[in-house]
């Protein structure tokens, strides 16, 4: 069986308080202080709780909560991440 490596790539990823914040930063309509639904890079935000949003991947939605990342991919998508899974394959760029 061939083995492979996985090539770099460079992806921009925000927190679920900078999430927030651009939602409010936006003038999204808020509810218990949270924005209710905006736009991120393009995509239709929604709040399900206060504690996770839906998110629009390109294999459906998929909830992104305050323990996630949210990357947006080198082709513009979108997708939230587990730390747990984020923390070992990314590291900062400077």
């Amino acid at each position: 069986m061939a083995k492979f490596k996985k090539l770099p790539v460079i992806v921009e990823a925000i927190t679920f308080d900078e999430l927030v914040a651009h939602g409010i930063s936006t003038g999204a309509t808020l509810h218990n202080g949270m924005p209710w639904s905006f736009d991120y890079m393009g995509y239709p935000i929604t709040h399900e709780n206060d504690g996770c949003y839906i998110i629009p991947t390109l294999e459906g939605n998929h909830y992104m909560t305050q323990t996630d990342m949210l990357i947006t991919g080198d082709k513009g998508e979108v997708y939230p991440c587990k730390m747990d899974i984020f923390i070992p394959t990314y590291e900062a760029v400077i």
